[in-house]
């Protein structure tokens, strides 16, 4: 069977939308009522989506039901779906209306303290219709958000993980380290002054 015979044609968003509310529920019946369908809608969907796949996604045991492997796998991709899904609406509302919007923010502690927070305050004042989540974590943490879309941009410094190929960087300012004292401090007076690495 071709793919746009069996997945193109056949496995409806509604039937993956059941198949969510049932593996939570762990119940037929208490899907349908989550759902505010009948019983016999969630089965005969359920009954659907496996004859169109060709297993079983759901096994009965004495406190309801429970996934197969074969739901396990299809209920983790149909996240993926429906995450696309609900990310595509937002993109309509976007391009709708480019003044208002969200937008997610990876960055460290020290960077959503201070460059990050002022520049979303100076957006904010300009633009009141945007939200702005910011995500905080370390470099590891951040590059996982940013591969998984759980962020749509960082706000980082380019080292270790994020020096590669994969990744397009624009740079925002350089920042040079300095050291500053008092003007009544003795080490200002000292004309040569050499760091230790």
């Amino acid at each position: 069977m071709r793919w746009n015979d069996r997945i193109g044609r056949r496995v409806k968003l509604s039937d993956l939308h059941i198949l969510l509310a049932v593996a939570q529920s762990g119940s037929m019946a208490k899907a349908a009522t989550l759902l505010a369908v009948s019983h016999p809608v969630v089965s005969r969907s359920i009954t659907q989506l496996e004859h169109t796949l060709g297993v079983r996604l759901l096994e009965r045991n004495p406190h309801g039901v429970e996934l197969t492997a074969y739901g396990r796998a299809m209920l983790a991709r149909s996240h993926a779906a429906f995450n696309e899904l609900r990310q595509g609406v937002r993109d309509i509302e976007f391009l709708a209306d480019p003044t208002a919007g969200e937008v997610r923010i990876g960055t460290t502690p020290p960077l959503a303290a201070s460059f990050v927070s002022a520049v979303i305050d100076r957006l904010s004042r300009n633009h009141p219709r945007i939200v702005f989540h910011v995500v905080t974590g370390t470099a590891e943490a951040q590059q996982r958000n940013l591969s998984e879309r759980s962020v749509d941009l960082l706000v980082f410094r380019k080292i270790g993980p994020f020096a590669n190929e994969q990744t397009s960087f624009e740079f925002l300012f350089e920042s040079p380290y300095v050291v500053a004292a008092d003007a009544s401090n003795p080490w200002v007076k000292r004309r040569r002054i050499e760091l230790a690495s």
